[in-house]
């Protein structure tokens, strides 16, 4: 047996910020995590979701402040101080470094090296919309709609006007000669969270996040059919196929019809019985893990809707892995918590050939469900409260936990679902 230990001591704490996703009536204020919604530095590399949570923060807390006189700056969420001006307010969103203690303007925002010209269809959310002549900035937020005509973003416009969260016309911006522009600094992965969940009724749930905000992009969209037995474990192979055992041992593979505006799947196509897994997960290259008991089991899946046929090699990998929560992070690597709350990731090789790596050593018991779509994207589910938060791993196959950071509060309630997992490979 070849087993590798390793162990960094960084732990993350904090609290974040919260929205409500409407599943149900309850609504928490502010909930605690094991994260922290704002982990950048002044300058340094910042996720796409933190500027968003910082430009949302500042409008949401400030009113008429509009100024472009340095001595009027105000604390940003993070405690430094930005001229509340448009392009002090890209700055604080940005958190860039001040330059002999002034903020950059229209003029100098793009003369420092770390930022990059992307046209305006290519605009992702956190990157800016700049009018260089006419002196004006913007913060991207998104699109309204997949037409790319019209646009949501935040700015600070004029003095005796509040900042404000607004719908601006593309063609406008481009008539006035405006471009976009992106900050090197930005990290983070792109694409998409599908995530399938079933409700203790036995319902099915479907919601898409977007990994690069951390906010919802679809749902929740509940099914009024129900499975028609109780889930135990689930697992999605993918954008229409999940396999869930249930609490007497059967393994169904479910067909999804359609997530769009409702969520309609076929019968449950039963498997087979002997599947007393407490956790299941696939890694998108084939392999299906199951824990049962401690012991860690992985099967070759060989279709994508597979029949019993289709799942072979039975491979007992070892005992000893008493997880509370497992997703899988990319091919043969896994992430799990522990009742004790450390954060664990596994490389898997083969029977008894594996290294267990401890990302965070505490906190993590709070969570009862994690999803990891790809791209070192993951999230965590609270069953107290039922919130859903998202952390970001850059280097998710470097067993350290040292660039692993929080990066905001999906939703601070309203996840009411028992189980939940999500497509593997849709981020990158």
């Amino acid at each position: 047996m070849r087993i590798s230990l390793r162990r960094p001591v960084t732990v993350l704490t904090g609290a974040l910020t919260a929205s409500v996703l409407g599943l149900t009536a309850a609504v928490v204020s502010e909930v605690a995590a094991p994260s922290t919604a704002y982990a950048s530095s002044v300058g340094g590399a910042i996720s796409r979701a933190e500027i968003l949570n910082r430009a949302e923060w500042w409008i949401d807390t400030y009113g008429a402040i509009y100024s472009q006189d340095q001595a009027d700056a105000k604390a940003s969420v993070t405690g430094e101080k930005y001229r509340p001006d448009c392009s002090g307010f890209v700055s604080m969103a940005w958190r860039l470094p001040k330059d002999g203690g002034w903020d950059r303007n229209t003029r100098n925002l793009t003369s420092y090296g770390d930022t990059a010209g992307v046209s305006l269809d290519d605009l992702k959310p956190g990157d800016a919309i700049l009018d260089s002549v006419d002196g004006h900035v913007a913060l991207f937020h998104k699109w309204t709609d997949s037409s790319k005509t019209n646009m949501w973003v935040y700015e600070e416009y004029s003095t005796g006007d509040a900042g404000r969260h607004v719908v601006k016309s593309k063609s406008a911006y481009a008539d006035s000669g405006y471009r976009g522009i992106s900050y090197d600094e930005v990290v983070g992965s792109t694409g998409s969270a599908s995530v399938y969940g079933t409700m203790s009724d036995g319902r099915l749930t479907y919601t898409r996040i977007d990994t690069e905000t951390g906010r919802r992009s679809h749902g929740a969209v509940v099914s009024t059919a129900k499975l028609g037995f109780t889930p135990k474990a689930m697992a999605t192979l993918n954008f229409n196929t999940v396999l869930v055992t249930s609490t007497a041992g059967q393994l169904y593979r479910v067909d999804v019809i359609t997530n769009n505006d409702s969520l309609r799947f076929e019968t449950p196509v039963h498997l087979g019985g002997g599947w007393t897994h407490d956790l299941l997960t696939y890694d998108g290259s084939g392999h299906l893990y199951g824990i049962a008991d401690g012991t860690l089991r992985r099967y070759t899946i060989g279709a994508a809707k597979p029949n019993a046929s289709h799942i072979t090699g039975n491979t007992m990998i070892d005992t000893g892995f008493a997880l509370r929560t497992l997703t899988s992070t990319g091919p043969d690597w896994l992430l799990g918590t522990t009742s004790a709350g450390e954060l664990l990731s596994y490389r898997i090789r083969g029977a008894g050939d594996w290294s267990r790596y401890e990302l965070r050593s505490s906190t993590w018991q709070t969570m009862d469900n994690l999803i990891a779509p790809g791209g070192g994207a993951f999230y965590g589910h609270r069953a107290d409260g039922g919130s859903v938060h998202a952390y970001l791993d850059t280097l998710p196959d470097n067993g350290s936990g040292a660039d692993l950071t929080g990066t905001g509060t999906v939703d601070a309630s309203g996840w009411t679902q028992t189980l939940l997992s999500a497509q593997p490979r849709t981020a990158q």
